[in-house]
């Protein structure tokens, strides 16, 4: 069994870790959770 870890960009904030809100201000960014990285966990077996 092999565990590969693939780092990306966020696609939410395209790895800024914050959202920019309509109204003004700014979030931390729900799909990394202000890392600004995506983190796909692969387990082939």
């Amino acid at each position: 069994m092999r565990n590969t870890l693939t780092v990306n960009a966020c696609p939410y904030c395209e790895g800024h870790g914050y959202v920019q809100l309509l109204l003004g201000g700014s979030e931390t960014c729900y799909g990394c959770q202000g890392t600004g990285s995506e983190q796909e966990e692969d387990n082939e077996h």
